[in-house]
This record gives structure tokens, sequence and C-alpha cells, in this order.
């Protein structure tokens, strides 16, 4: 792993992080207090909010002229006042409130003349007139001077706090959310990290955050990386000198395997008969076979070692038609009767040809395999541009249940004399190849119970990539 970036970079712990931003919260709050209290003053010392007193102070201060004057002027009445003007009689003459209020009005009064009752918000001032009672009714609380916002909103001493709380909880949101994301921004450097070593890449430069904690944990990872960039080393050479060796004992062994096959086949040119020619028919035989296992040898290492895809655009009708043709090539030795279905496919189609027209052929040589003479073969294929699904089925024993787990595995197979064409590879190298094309390789039996089912699904190499 490369150098670290920013390793000179000033680092503060978390717990110091979150009291720096705690303390950003609290003086942001005690400013919002400030700046509320300062606009409430403004107000009082403006005239905009009516101190509490100032109902009680005005009504005094017309008391005498609302007593003396000769007809009721309900102008007299201080703002934010009401009234209710009553005759001798005990009538209600007016009123500028609603009949419920001039009833919990009346009401109160009783109780506040009674002494039952007192209360200290509202109030109520009862001035005599020639022929008449004017009884006014304030409170002692601060309001809007103007009408508007006093009828809108008729008690400031409540607004004031409810505007506090909620600049209070805007003010925590905003500190959580700059919080969050002053830790998301530290932890990127953890992620990237973590996500180039889940992709083996291993050499790049580190990036520190400012945070020692997390400084920590990603020297941690960094170890993690180091020691896991080693044992990658490790495995990539010991199997390349596995792959090495097994070329080299092939390469061994098939020179003095050529000298004795060439020999027996020299010496079946002269005229031996009877048990002789029987043994050397017998070496020829034997040499074939094992020239047959290191082929295999050499096969299975060049599967493992596939490397990139070689994916092109190419006709998925052409790849069908030269598949069926490979079939029917396959099907003849055995005298199988094939069955090709072509289902609505797409006119090209991007991925490796080569490797899927190789292990459609593998899953059709195993099906041609099992299934016995004079039986039949069905293949279909169909799809999209993103997809294509082939499907092969055959007439023979079916899976069993450990191959239906195991068959995809390399070199399984369930005859221990291993007389079989491809000795495991076959439905590895097609499950392979839907692998690399980002699909899946399926393995069933029949619903009938008379065969085996192949489904190799492939998706567009653009489509995996999305």
């Amino acid at each position: 792993m490369a150098v670290s970036r920013g390793h000179n970079r000033k680092t503060i712990s978390l717990y110091q992080l979150f009291l720096r931003y705690l303390a950003m919260f609290c003086l942001t709050t005690i400013l919002l207090a400030g700046v509320i209290l300062l606009c409430v003053e403004a107000g009082f010392q403006s005239g905009f909010v009516l101190p509490a007193n100032h109902a009680e102070r005005a009504v005094k201060e017309v008391k005498d002229r609302i007593a003396q004057s000769e007809s009721f002027d309900k102008s007299l009445i201080p703002f934010p006042c009401t009234y209710i003007l009553i005759d001798l009689e005990g009538t209600i003459v007016e009123s500028d409130m609603t009949p419920r209020e001039i009833e919990q009005a009346l009401e109160r009064i009783r109780r506040q003349l009674n002494h039952t009752a007192w209360s200290v918000i509202h109030q109520y001032a009862m001035i005599e007139r020639v022929d008449s009672v004017c009884v006014v009714c304030y409170d002692i609380r601060a309001h809007f001077a103007s009408p508007v916002l006093h009828r809108w909103f008729p008690n400031p001493e409540l607004l004031i706090p409810l505007i506090f709380l909620v600049l209070f909880l805007l003010n925590a949101l905003v500190a959580a959310v700059r919080f969050g994301r002053r830790l998301k921004r530290e932890l990127e450097p953890i992620v990237e990290t973590v996500d180039r070593i889940a992709g083996q890449e291993l050499n790049f430069e580190k990036r520190l955050t400012g945070i020692r904690e997390l400084n920590a944990v990603l020297d941690s990872i960094e170890e993690m990386g180091a020691t896991l960039e080693e044992s990658l080393k490790a495995q990539w050479e010991m199997e390349q000198n596995r792959k090495m060796q097994i070329s080299a004992v092939a390469h061994d062994i098939k020179i003095p395997l050529t000298v004795v096959k060439g020999n027996a086949e020299l010496l079946l040119e002269e005229d031996f008969s009877g048990e002789d020619r029987e043994l050397l028919q017998g070496i020829c035989t034997g040499t074939g076979k094992i020239e047959q296992y290191l082929g295999l040898l050499n096969e299975a290492a060049k599967a493992e070692s596939a490397g990139q895809l070689r994916a092109e655009y190419f006709s998925a009708a052409e790849l069908f038609d030269e598949i069926g043709r490979q079939a029917e090539a396959q099907c003849r030795r055995k005298a199988i009767v094939l069955n090709v279905e072509k289902k609505t496919l797409p006119d090209t189609f991007y991925g490796d040809r080569e490797l899927l027209v190789r292990a459609v052929s593998n899953i059709l040589d195993n099906a041609v395999e099992h299934t016995p003479e004079q039986g039949a073969i069905e293949l279909s294929a169909g799809g999209n541009a993103g997809q294509l699904v082939f499907r092969v089925t055959d007439s023979g024993k079916g899976f069993s249940d450990s191959s239906l787990r195991f068959a995809v595995q390399q070199f399984y197979t369930e005859c221990e004399e291993r007389s079989g064409k491809h000795y495991g590879l076959g439905l590895f190298i097609a499950d392979m190849a839907a692998q690399k094309h980002g699909g899946r390789l399926v393995l069933a039996n029949r619903q009938d119970g008379s065969g085996a089912v192949v489904t190799l699904a492939v998706r567009s190499v653009h489509e995996k990539e999305d």
C-alpha cells in the first residue's frame, strides 16, 4: 500500500469533535435567545407590542371621560379592551363582545364581586354613568398594537416561546446535519479503502481523516490489506507453480509416451498375429487414454486461468445455427433424434462468442453421453439484447441428488471408473461461462422423470456492468 496522503493534517479526537459541535450548538442557541429578547425589547420600545399594564393605564386615563360624557361614545374604549353597556334596569344596551363572551364576563364579574374567585389575568372596570353602567373588560397581558396581528395572535407571550422552540429545533436539526455530514466526509477514506481491498486493489495511496480514532481504524485496515496482499501473492505464486508443474509433468510424460505409442504402432505394421497383436493393440489403446488424460489436465488448467472475456458483438441467430450444427454432429454418432426450437432472438448480443459456443457444446456433449442410442434431445434458445437462455433436455436417466448438488464442480463424476469423456469438466466450464456473463447454470430433471434439463442463462456484458 502506498504512502498516505494528508499525513501532516491536524487531527482531533472524536470526543473533541463532538464537543466542538455541541459548543457551537449551545452558542447559536444563546444567540437565538438573545436575538429574540432584543426583538421583544425593540417591539416594546417602538410600540409595536403593548406592555401587560397598557390596558389598565389606558382605562384609568379615560374613566372620567366615559363617566361624564352625555351620550356613550364607544370610541373612548381603549384598544385592546372590550365593553358591555348596561342600563339601570340591568339590560344590556350594547357591547362589542359575542353573546358567549358576554355570558362568561358577567359570570366572572359576579364571582369577583362575591369574592368567590379572583382572576389575575382578566380585570373588569365598572364605570357608573348617569343612565347606565359601562363595564370595561381587559387583561393583564402583552398585546400587539396592530389589530390584525392582535386578531391572529392574541397572546404574544405564548407566541414568543413558540418561536424560540421552533428556532431551537431548527438549530438542533442543522447542527445534527452538519455533524452527520462531517462524520460522513471523515468516513469516506475508510469506505474507499475497504472497497479497494475488497476489489483486491491493494496498491493505492491511502487517504487519512481528521479524526484520530478513524485513522487508527485505517491503520488496522492497512495492516489487514498488507497481510491480504502477501496472502494473495503467495496464493498466486502457488497457483502458478501448480500450473507449471502440471504442464511440466504433462510434457515430461508426453515425450516417452509418444515414443512408446510410436514404437507400438510400428510393430503393428509388422506381421504379428494372435496374442502378440492383441498386446500391441492394448498398448496403443492405453497410451491413447493417457494422452487423453494429459489433454484434460491442460484443459482444466486453461479453464481455471481464463482471464478477461473476449467480448464482441455477434449475431445471436448465427451463434445458435453454429451450435445446432455441432449438436447434429454430436447426436449423429448415437442416432439420437435432435429437436431444435429457435425462439425470439435478438439481432446482436454482446459477449464472448467462443466461450458460449464451448459452454453449450459441453452441455450437449454431456446430454449425448447420458442419452441412450436412438433417444431424443431437445435444444432451444431465446432471449433479447440483454439476455440469452439456452435449454438442453435429454431422455437419459436424469441427475441424481448428488449430481444436482455437485455436478458443476471441477472433475466431479458419478462414474468411479471415470470412463466418461469429459471427466467432470463439461458442466464446470458451462457454469464458469455463465458466471463470467453474469448469469447462471440451472440443473434439473424432467417432470416426467425421463431425462435431465440443463438451462444456461447469460446476460449481455453491458447489462452486467450496469
